[in-house]
């Protein structure tokens, strides 16, 4: 009995092994993918966390930064990918500045309403550095750190320009009700919504962008055509994504089409019935609103069916462009007249050698499969060599950009505040003349055109005081956490105990000039 039993167990965990495999591949195998996924949440719920408590006594804790966040990225996916230009400082601010003023009813002076906006856009910029994302890997078992931007800047002709992300245009996406459909669509039932709350000035707005999008689709249509009488195989890989991204919807898109001619026709019955029944100015302004929606809606309805005919005839010129393209490559010509002229001009008899060789002796028992001449039509050819993959014995360490910057800047900033340092311990109060003075003669004026030089001087005026011997739980600014990992080393352990602070001289009048068209407010550094 004994032995039964033990026969039936070892049956029983034989047949739950495979569920258990199943279950350790969902949980190890698959855990980087799921956290490389959540990844692109990480910056918002890191935001979520910023309080405003600190600012004007609490007059702004009511700000939401994760609001903030959200209006921030559809302002920018509104300038980057429909009005397709980048974004300056100076257009975030104008945005940020109303949108604090309409959405939480706040209203600043001009010199806190910069503090604050300026706060802002640091904190989605994180400093300049990607928001770090760690997370166990179970298969390497190591710790491993994925790296998110919310925000990408470029500077060209001295202006810094600003573009969102992909990840965060993926994220705000995935936090849309409506994912995965084609831009018209999503109109179409924005317009259905508009309809029904009777907004029908705005719902012509709507069908302005649709017609907008039917254009674009027009020009693309053309591109393709461009394309497929240049390059076939790069045509056609472009005439299938064409149609797989932008023509799949046409069915779905009709149907939204016609429902919402009916939403409008039902609304205009609806108002002229009122219009028999009384006699108004807002009715007959709604009247006039219907019926510009409707004549838009009819025109959009119109270029969508001229674009599905222009298709249908893309289609079609597309399956005679590559039928051609197949018979002109078996279509062998060779000029015999232009041959034997070029051989009498040149004196070369012995050329016909090669001209009648190939016609002496043939094999006429070698026979070609005719079913192969489809499988060489559509064969293509090798865009590219096949990369080598090399066996380095081992995973190779990834530096990121970021990485290398941030490295250069604190050895630069190591050197400068070394330099500082000294001539502190030497003086009791040195201005940033004298400062610039003992700069230039250790490294001469190139040393001003380092974007690092200016970067270290902004850092440092980020607050009046400074103890570089104090070890603080939480450092107050940037340059706070580079000063203390260099008090560790044995180099600066001289300057333990030193304590100064700032004094900036306001007004253009105590301004220097460091050539190259740069110039920085004097300010005076006191030992305390």
């Amino acid at each position: 009995m004994r032995a039964e039993a033990e026969r039936r167990a070892a049956k029983k965990e034989q047949r739950i092994m495979p569920k258990e495999q199943v279950l350790v591949n969902d949980i190890i195998t698959d855990h980087r993918e799921r956290m490389l996924n959540l990844k692109k949440y990480y910056p918002f719920f890191k935001l979520s966390e910023v309080s405003f408590s600190w600012f004007m006594e609490g007059a702004c804790d009511k700000l939401d930064m994760g609001y903030i966040l959200m209006a921030v990225l559809r302002f920018f996916i509104e300038e980057n990918n429909f009005k397709e230009r980048d974004v300056t400082y100076s257009m975030y601010y104008d945005f940020m500045s109303d949108c604090i003023r309409r959405d939480f009813g706040i209203v600043l002076e001009e010199r806190e309403n910069k503090v604050l906006v300026d706060y802002i856009f640091d904190k989605l910029k994180n400093d300049g550095r990607p928001f770090s994302f760690e997370y166990y890997d179970p298969v390497d078992r190591v710790k491993k750190v994925s790296r998110v931007k919310l925000l990408e800047s470029r500077i060209q002709d001295g202006t810094v320009w600003y573009s969102i992300s992909p990840d965060s245009i993926e994220f705000y996406l995935d936090t849309k009700e409506i994912k995965d459909e084609s831009r018209i669509s999503v109109e179409q039932l924005l317009l259905e919504k508009m309809i029904q709350s009777k907004d029908f000035k705005g719902g012509a707005e709507v069908v302005r962008r649709i017609n907008q999008e039917v254009e674009r689709l027009k020009h693309r249509k053309n591109q393709v055509m461009e394309l497929l009488a240049v390059d076939v195989f790069a045509g056609m890989d472009a005439y299938t994504e064409f149609f797989d991204t932008g023509m799949k919807w046409f069915d779905e898109e009709q149907k939204l089409f016609v429902k919402n001619k009916e939403l409008i026709d039902a609304a205009l019955k609806r108002a002229e019935n009122e219009r028999t029944s009384g006699d108004s100015a807002q009715l007959y302004r709604t009247l006039e609103e219907i019926y510009r929606l409707d004549t838009e809606l009819k025109m959009a309805m119109h270029n969508h069916s001229e674009l599905l005919r222009a298709c249908t005839e893309l289609g079609i010129r597309a399956d005679e462009i590559i039928r051609k393209a197949k018979l002109s490559r078996l279509r062998g010509r060779f000029d015999f007249k232009g041959a034997l002229d070029s051989m009498i001009k040149n004196n070369r008899p012995d050329a016909l050698e090669h001209i009648v060789k190939p016609f002496l002796c043939l094999n006429i028992h070698k026979s070609f499969n005719l079913e192969k001449i489809e499988d060489m039509l559509n064969c293509r050819p090798q865009s590219g060599e096949k990369a080598e993959k090399a066996d380095i014995g081992g995973e190779e360490e990834i530096v990121f950009e970021d990485e290398l910057a941030e490295e250069r800047f604190a050895g630069n900033v190591r050197v400068l505040l070394l330099i500082l340092f000294d001539m502190l311990m030497s003086k009791n109060e040195l201005s940033l003349r004298e400062y610039n003075a003992r700069i230039e003669e250790i490294f001469g004026s190139e040393v001003f055109a380092n974007g690092d030089y200016y970067a270290f001087l902004v850092h440092l005026c980020g607050k009046r005081e400074y103890m570089p011997q104090t070890a603080a739980a939480e450092d107050e600014t940037f340059l706070d956490g580079i000063i203390r990992g260099f008090m560790g080393e044995e180099r600066f352990a001289r300057y333990a105990g030193l304590h100064f602070v700032l004094e900036l001289c306001g007004g253009d009048e105590d301004e220097i000039q460091l050539g190259n068209g740069c110039a920085v407010t004097n300010f005076v550094i006191k030992k305390v």
